[in-house]
């Protein structure tokens, strides 16, 4: 069913993660991470059934029930809450807030920038990436 408007769950960050599938893969991380029971699946473009063609239970990564083919192509379509009580991300106060700290890899959507406000520290092992023609501003 379509809406438009605030989900009834919140408000939310809507991230699109694409990966060209290798021989039999079945396990794809998934950026940014997702809500349980909020994240929706294609292989080549035809929508997944949860429970049937994949599983999605740990927030981070959806598994295939059948390896993919070389060359398929993967594509979720994730959502995670905007807490507004410890995230504070977005605000009608008029001041928006980030972490210092990146604790995951994200990657800007591409033909989209991003802006954070600095110092940031990104943990052990996390990157950001900025696909062509995207930028990222710390300031």
């Amino acid at each position: 069913m379509s809406y438009i408007g605030i989900p009834p769950f919140g408000q939310t960050i809507r991230t699109v993660t694409e990966v060209t599938a290798t021989s039999g893969q079945t396990t794809f991380n998934i950026t940014g991470g997702y809500i349980v029971g909020y994240v929706d699946v294609f292989l080549n473009g035809v929508l997944l059934t949860n429970v049937e063609d994949y599983t999605a239970t740990n927030g981070t990564t959806v598994v295939l029930l059948t390896g993919a083919t070389a060359g398929d192509k993967f594509t979720s379509i994730s959502y995670q809450l905007l807490n507004l009580t410890t995230d504070a991300n977005v605000t009608t106060l008029g001041i928006w807030e980030n972490a210092s700290t990146i604790n995951s890899n994200y990657t800007i959507t591409s033909g989209n920038n991003g802006l954070s406000a600095g110092p940031l520290t990104l943990a052990a092992g996390v990157s950001v990436t900025i696909p062509s023609g995207s930028r990222w501003s710390i300031v």
